[in-house]
């Protein structure tokens, strides 16, 4: 095109035919040639034929239409029941037509919306979803870490590949959950968590408890033999508003070892984007072993995860274990930082604490507090007492609620905070059982009891009705009660004919009669 322009321009023969031919050679028309021409003869660069995008067109439609269609759009198309722009184009048509006008066509309409309204405002009034509205905002770097511990994350996930465990009832086959704890400055994954119940206090003070303490043990327990020397108090923990995060033993614990919590924004999972990719990367690597669940229904396929589990939970816990040391070990693809370095250059200066795992356990466990009573406390409708509670007996009134901790897994025993040494120290069943029974089974069982224990509504009620209908039957209405003491009354009183009749004589006493003895022969 610029070829054919300076042909023109610098052609020495008539401008009229280089224009015309320019035109037939470019298939443009003349006009359009004059306007391109206008353009590039000021500076005759290519940059000035780009087509021009700032500005405001010149509206060739008459106000009444314009009119007409921003009202139309704006009552019947920007509303949250987001109708589609065919019938309202329809409506706008017929409304100028009414009107005597031309009737805009399709195309039309549809550049005049991004005219009218901006993406935001379409967001807002045609979606109740504010994901719309937020993939509009910006969202640059959010989450600063200067140091190792600055800022951690937390969050969970259902594993995507099944385990499989050969118990005394059968074989059961399922999906675990995984909690990991991630540290933003160096990418490192300090601790993790795997359990078959649905996140709750108990995952979150078994992955803290990890996360918090060294390692050595845990891994020499397991059989690995790789380093993992990344540990360490958080000072902040992301997370989101699930609620074990918002429990009391979850904040009871931060408030313990200084760890300020930060929510994320309800419904922005970016905030949590370093756990959240990490978590996918893990799932990622056990997705490529036998029993993967795939990460949705169309990525499986068809395949038999549950029939190809072979792992069982323990070699499922030693999988991931070995994943999180390969992460910490891998380079990144876009900063190019191996997150095991980053630590070991960071995290020299890092205060060392020496935390206890089970110090650690405790201190996130769900509790609660009881009062003392010669008996012990009452947990879970069992007694728990120990010898070294008798001492505290005659100091309960002065001591009020004693704080309290359990482990779901084993409720067999509690851990009671000594008011003395303000240690935890465990207390077992009054009744002296000491086999180990899970939160989950003793509910159970007490359900089934229940169950068995259950009488009918009718038959509650049968007894009573029964003792109501004697009491009833016995009780004398008022106006029984009112004649009987009435006719007492009247049998009491004098009777008038008792002293107007006559005296009787006293009846005469008869002759003594005379004895007649019998005849006695002797012998």
């Amino acid at each position: 095109m610029a070829r054919e322009l300076d042909r023109i321009l610098d052609g020495s023969g008539p401008r009229r035919a280089a224009i015309v031919r320019a035109a037939a050679e470019l298939r443009l028309s003349t006009r359009q040639v004059y306007n391109l021409l206008a353009r590039y003869r000021v500076d005759r660069t290519v940059t000035s034929l780009l087509p021009r995008l700032e500005g405001v067109r010149k509206k060739r439609l008459e106000q009444d239409i314009e009119e007409i269609i921003a009202a139309t759009l704006r009552k019947q198309w920007l509303v949250l029941e987001a109708p589609p722009l065919a019938p309202v184009v329809a409506e706008i048509r017929a409304r100028c037509e009414e009107a005597g006008l031309a009737p805009p066509s399709y195309l039309t309409v549809v550049r005049r919306i991004a005219v009218l309204f901006s993406p935001e405002e379409i967001a807002k009034k045609r979606s109740a979803n504010p994901k719309h509205l937020h993939r509009l905002k910006p969202r640059p770097g959010y989450i600063h870490a200067a140091q190792p511990l600055d800022v951690c994350q937390i969050d969970h996930t259902p594993t995507d590949i099944n385990f499989v465990e050969v118990v005394d009832g059968g074989t059961f086959v399922g999906r675990a959950y995984l909690t990991i704890v991630t540290d933003v400055a160096t990418r490192c994954i300090l601790g993790f968590c795997l359990t078959l119940e649905k996140p709750s206090a108990l995952s979150v003070a078994l992955c803290l408890a990890q996360a918090m303490c060294p390692k050595e043990t845990w891994l020499a327990a397991r059989d690995i033999a790789h380093g993992w020397p990344m540990f360490g108090r958080p000072r902040s923990l992301v997370t989101d508003s699930a609620k074990e995060f918002k429990g009391n033993a979850f904040q009871r614990g931060c408030e313990d070892y200084g760890i300020r919590i930060r929510y994320r924004d309800r419904g922005r999972v970016h905030q949590g984007g370093v756990v959240e990719r990490l978590l996918g990367k893990l799932n990622a690597v056990l997705a490529t072993q036998p029993g993967s669940t795939g990460r949705s229904v169309a990525d499986r396929d068809g395949y038999p995860a549950e029939r190809r589990a072979r792992l069982s939970f323990a070699d499922l816990e030693r999988c991931v274990t070995l994943a999180v040391i390969d992460h910490n070990l891998q380079e990144n693809a876009r900063t190019l930082k191996v997150p095991a370095t980053e630590w070991e250059r960071q995290a020299r200066d890092l205060p060392r604490f020496d935390d206890e795992p089970l110090r650690v356990l405790l201190a996130f466990m769900p509790g609660t507090e009881r009062r003392l009573s010669p008996q012990g406390v009452s947990m879970f409708a069992l007694d728990y007492y120990s010898p070294w509670l008798g001492a505290l007996v005659p100091q309960r009134d002065r001591l009020g609620k004693l704080d309290l901790r359990y482990d779901p897994r084993d409720i067999s025993h509690v851990y009671i905070r000594d008011p003395e040494t303000r240690e935890f120290r465990p207390v077992g069943r009054r009744d002296g059982t000491l086999a180990p029974m899970t939160l989950w089974e003793h509910e159970a069982d007490r359900l089934q009891r229940r169950a068995a224990n259950a009488r009918t509504d009718v038959e509650k009620v049968t007894l009573r009705r029964r003792i109501a209908e004697i009491a009833d039957g016995q009780k004398p209405s008022k106006i029984e009660l009112r004649n009987a003491v009435r006719k007492t009354h009247a049998t009491e009183a004098p009777k008038p004919y008792d002293a107007m009749r006559p005296a009787m004589p006293a009846p005469a006493e008869h002759p003594a009669r005379r004895k007649r003895r019998l005849p006695v022969e002797d012998w």
